[in-house]
């Protein structure tokens, strides 16, 4: 665990058995498949976590307890050198499950999952989930869509890692995290919460390359730049530099 990061416990818990809420979340999700009363055995197991600062969810090497549904705030997955250098590797934001994977796989995760200070979200016991989905298949097509959703973006970015000018390369790092982010990407002034810091070293590039490259999509009009963030005013324009198709 990294000395830089402030931790501290959730300071809220609640299990709000009748609380229309829960019903509310979860009827937005996967799981309103199976309809509202099925549903319930997972209303009666699901607890709402508020956190006021940053907190380690889980660890890397430790399989995670809990399926975790963002609400608001947002989830980092860490990632860390033997040197104890660290590297954000992933971002979930709002609407977003924290994770699937951990609900299928026997391997623990290599990473952390940090959660942001002012943050809550969903938690369904991973042991529920697990049984929930036995008891009801249908629910799997919709979770391996979810995740192959991921997987294409992985693969999207990599492609263009090797094919694509540097600037290119950079707009389509912030295409990716973008779609990674926002559920819906066309639609006008889609916002991507990314540090510069992350970019470059996700893009493989000094902060100072990173900066250059940033600027030249800003003189495009294919970003403005914000605190800790980047407003993306056409998400399908910014695409289409990514791919060649724009001069």
């Amino acid at each position: 665990m990294s000395a830089s990061r402030q931790i501290e416990n959730r300071v809220t818990m609640t299990n709000p058995i009748s609380g229309t809420n829960v019903r509310e979340i979860l009827a937005q999700t996967v799981f309103a498949a199976v309809g509202a009363e099925a549903m319930e055995d997972l209303v009666r197991v699901a607890r709402i976590e508020h956190f006021k600062l940053p907190t380690l969810l889980s660890a890397a090497g430790e399989s995670p307890t809990h399926l975790r549904l963002v609400i608001s705030g947002h989830v980092e997955l860490v990632t860390r050198h033997i040197s104890g250098s660290e590297i954000v590797v992933g971002h979930i934001a709002a609407g977003g499950w924290v994770t699937w994977l951990a609900v299928f796989m026997t391997q623990a995760p290599t990473h952390d999952f940090y959660i942001s200070a002012s943050s809550s979200c969903l938690a369904l016991p991973v042991k529920d989930v697990q049984s929930f989905c036995v008891q009801y298949p249908e629910i799997y097509p919709m979770v391996i869509r979810m995740i192959g959703h991921r997987m294409r973006l992985l693969i999207e970015w990599t492609g263009q890692s090797v094919l694509a000018t540097p600037v290119q390369r950079m707009a389509k790092l912030l295409s990716v995290l973008a779609q990674e982010q926002n559920r819906q990407t066309d639609q006008n002034g889609v916002t991507l919460y990314v540090t510069q810091a992350r970019l470059a070293s996700q893009a493989r590039c000094s902060r100072q390359t990173a900066n250059q490259l940033l600027q030249q999509l800003e003189q495009e009009g294919l970003i403005v730049p914000g605190y800790g963030q980047f407003t993306i005013p056409d998400w399908t324009r910014l695409n289409h530099f990514a791919e060649g198709h724009l001069e």
